[in-house]
């Protein structure tokens, strides 16, 4: 359980999967967390800031003047509204939806490098047994295999797409699902200009009294990977 990592917190990584902590109740004093297949949602485009010579030069934007729109569903948006609201009012008062996500960030972004490095030892104290049994069966090209990490800084959407609530007998669970899209540099930059990645990370947690406040991450996967093509 995320709740749990201090002890894996022997790395570089000490400092990233400490502030997964910020996603418990600030206000309690408490700690916790905090293949390819074109998805119709998501759009990019350049963001042009160069010179009128720059942008009419055909040249490959960098990746920092690439900009990524998401537009969620708008029913699903209003149902998550609701469900927010539910869970702020019954179960959770100082739970803060933008605190979540700033840690629900830092979690993927952690988990990205360490699959990239293979350090399964580490992603214990992230991942369900059953999701890093998943992604360790995952084959993976070789442009995604050298350009999974996503780093904070490169995160431009970091979506909300779904909370559910569910009440089984007197125990209480919660499962939020987030969709993280960002931008980075390629590992060859002679074949592509820029990657577009996009995470799903299916975060969850059980209220029931007595419970620690700890998030888990039970569903990880890359939900879609755009490598763009350098122009000749």
């Amino acid at each position: 359980m995320i709740g749990s990592i201090r002890p894996l917190c022997r790395s570089s990584h000490r400092c990233s999967l400490q502030s997964l902590a910020l996603l418990s109740s600030r206000a309690a004093g408490t700690s916790s967390l905090l293949p390819h297949i074109p998805h119709p949602r998501l759009k990019w485009c350049s963001l042009h800031t160069g010179t009128s010579s720059q942008q009419s030069s055909g040249r490959d934007p960098p990746p920092a003047r690439m900009k990524v729109f998401y537009v969620p569903n708008p029913f699903k948006w209003l149902h998550n509204r609701m469900e927010i609201a539910t869970l702020k009012r019954e179960w959770d008062p100082s739970f803060d939806e933008e605190f979540f996500k700033f840690g629900a960030a830092q979690a993927v972004c952690t988990i990205s490098e360490l699959v990239s490095r293979r350090d399964w030892g580490d992603l214990c104290g992230l991942l369900s047994q059953k999701a890093m049994d998943k992604i360790r069966r995952t084959k993976w090209t070789s442009d995604q295999v050298n350009n999974l990490v996503l780093s904070p800084e490169n995160v431009q959407v970091t979506q909300i797409n779904n909370v559910t609530l569910q009440t089984v007998v007197d125990r209480k669970y919660c499962d939020i699902d987030v969709t993280m899209i960002g931008t980075r540099v390629p590992y060859n930059l002679d074949k592509h200009s820029v990657i577009v990645l996009e995470y799903f990370a299916r975060f969850h947690r059980e209220y029931t009294e007595g419970k620690l406040p700890d998030w888990t991450i039970t569903r990880f996967r890359l939900q879609n990977f755009q490598a763009i093509v350098r122009r000749e």
